[in-house]
């Protein structure tokens, strides 16, 4: 006896893969039971995402959505109507998107169409559509306890769900010949490798490491070189990186990749991931997938990061500052039984907490309980 499928529709606001919160919602796909949940996704402009989506199975809807202004009221009301149509006539059950401004505008779609909205909390900044999103939004997901502060203590009693992301430990793993992958990647390997991955942002932590590069060559007698992977989510910030590296005279040491799909083999090809972002993270995607390959991170010890990298597992060190991150380089590339300890530990905290599959579980336990409810 077949049972009645769950159909369920996903939003991005992003038409690419390239942030955290796309390839959290890839790896979910990849993973849901296929025979129990039928999957849409919703865009509001064509990209990579959609073939990605659509390889999967997924039936992809491109629909734009305005800026929220009192001046399209009007186009909002035409907006909430079509999609309220899509969702009844494919009898989708449950709206799911970690975009705070489609998550309010779900809620009148879910209210007219009878379906449930679910807004997934991915940072740890307050927002102005919070306050509005907490008496209509059906569920919240946070993935830390981070996201935690952004809401009332009676909307976490009633309506909050921590779920931590999860990774592929399959395709991040620690079974890999290093020297190989660096002969690949084109790594130098004469130097001890560091990696950052992540946009190229200030507030991520990059002028910092930065500075820290020019520290470790001023200071130094161990050789480095740092591997940055990641697009600039606005023109000219590679090049104000690429000239404070010349300024700072480091600019040999230093290799702008670019986006890359097969992050999982540089972070395999690495010797230390970096990632000493500012305030605002809810936990950081990149930290547990460096865990699972057993590169040890160090990271700033901040709500929501600390959360994923603990003293156990990698280096805490404080925000905003390149003299501590240069010791803690030193450190791990110096103390080879440290290096280890932490290396192992990194791997079994990502099996135990941040798997995807564990991950998975638990979306689709809270899903049964939305629909049955």
């Amino acid at each position: 006896m077949s049972i009645e499928k769950i159909n369920i529709l996903y939003h991005s606001k992003l038409p690419h893969a390239k942030m955290g919160g796309q390839k959290s919602l890839l790896a979910l796909i990849d993973n849901l039971d296929r025979e129990r949940y039928k999957l849409y996704l919703t865009m509001p402009e064509d990209g990579e995402l959609r073939v990605m989506a659509e390889e999967r199975g997924v039936e992809v809807l491109i629909k734009p959505v305005p800026p929220m202004k009192v001046t399209n009221l009007f186009r909002f009301r035409n907006i909430i109507n079509e999609f309220a149509d899509f969702i009844r006539n494919n009898n989708i059950k449950l709206i799911h998107t970690d975009d705070h401004k489609f998550a309010y505008l779900s809620t009148f779609i879910a209210r007219k169409s009878r379906a449930k909205s679910i807004y997934h909390a991915r940072v740890a900044q307050k927002h102005k559509y919070d306050k509005l999103l907490e008496p209509r939004i059906d569920q919240i997901i946070g993935i830390s306890d981070a996201t935690l502060f952004r809401y009332k203590e009676s909307t976490i009693n009633s309506k909050f769900t921590k779920i931590y992301n999860g990774v592929d430990c399959e395709l991040f793993h620690p079974d890999y010949n290093q020297s190989e992958l660096k002969n690949k990647l084109e790594i130098d390997g004469n130097s001890t490798t560091l990696l950052f991955v992540g946009q190229l942002l200030v507030t991520k932590g990059l002028d910092d490491i930065l500075d820290t590069m020019k520290l470790l060559a001023d200071n130094s007698a161990n050789k480095y070189k740092l591997y940055i992977l990641g697009s600039e989510p606005q023109d000219g910030l590679k090049d104000y990186f690429s000239n404070r590296a010349v300024e700072l005279g480091v600019q040999d040491s230093v290799v702008f990749v670019g986006q890359k799909r097969n992050v999982h083999e540089w972070m395999q090809a690495a010797d230390i991931m970096l990632f000493p972002t500012h305030l605002g993270e809810g936990m950081g995607r990149v930290t547990y997938e460096s865990m699972a390959t057993s590169t040890p991170v160090i990271a700033t010890d901040i709500v929501g990061v600390n959360e994923a990298v603990t003293d156990e597992v990698g280096i805490l060190i404080s925000q905003e500052d390149p003299k501590a991150l240069a010791e803690a380089i030193e450190l791990l590339t110096n103390d080879k039984v440290l290096y280890n300890k932490l290396a192992k530990a990194g791997r079994r905290r990502a099996l135990e907490l941040f798997d995807i599959k564990t991950h998975t579980r638990r979306v689709m336990e809270l899903y049964e309980k939305m629909v049955k409810n």
